[in-house]
């Protein structure tokens, strides 16, 4: 894959070579990713393989956004967690943060693995050998999105299912802990969020920096 490298971080073009020889050896079923996290808004940089449907200047997902806001440089990597696809493929994803020599945490490198197939082959071989089913997968869903306003979009409305409230049956209580589950999913790391949400919730921006203030 030919990309133009020269305007990816020189720590992080160190790992170009390591997505392209994971996606070598595990084929098409097998998608790596390298984020450079001192952008969210667009931090995917390079990308081999193709499962989740990305190009590079994808955001951050939800996932990773979440953890940084509550570990910040003391995130720990994430190996094999299972996870969607907005499409409904089951993938087996890792997160590996990359640090600089000061030991910030400046990008990461994911994989994603599509074993959906791998599954559907070991439930036939199960159901062959006559063993008990599958055991049910837990999948932490993960969105990878194609911009930064999916990535609200889809914060917001989970959390909204949540707490099953309507927006316009909201009291102040309800929309001040509405806030409060959106700053602890990491929304306010990204740039725009207070204007979002602020819309969202049909206050003004000042009213958000004040929820903010008694939250925290």
């Amino acid at each position: 894959m030919s990309h133009s490298h020269k305007d990816i971080h020189p720590i992080l073009q160190r790992y170009i070579p390591v997505a392209d020889m994971i996606v070598a050896t595990f084929g098409k079923f097998c998608e790596v990713t390298i984020h450079d996290l001192r952008n969210y808004q667009s931090s995917l940089v390079y990308l081999n393989g193709n499962v989740t449907g990305r190009k590079p200047g994808a955001p951050i997902t939800d996932v990773m956004l979440k953890e940084l806001y509550k570990h910040g440089d003391s995130i720990k990597d994430m190996p094999g967690f299972t996870t969607r696809s907005k499409d409904g493929k089951i993938l087996k994803a890792s997160i590996s943060f990359i640090r600089n020599e000061k030991e910030k945490v400046i990008g990461c490198i994911g994989i994603n693995f599509d074993i959906t197939s791998i599954l559907t082959a070991t439930q036939v071989l199960h159901d062959l050998s006559m063993t008990s089913d599958i055991e049910g997968i837990e999948a932490t869903p993960e969105m990878y999105a194609k911009d930064i306003g999916e990535v609200f979009q889809h914060i917001i409305r989970s959390t909204l299912d949540e707490m099953g409230i309507p927006i316009d049956k909201m009291k102040r209580e309800d929309k001040v802990s509405f806030v409060k589950q959106l700053d602890e999913k990491g929304v306010f790391l990204i740039n725009g969020a207070i204007d979002q949400i602020s819309e969202t919730l049909k206050v003004t921006k000042q009213t958000i920096y004040n929820y903010l203030d008694e939250i925290r």
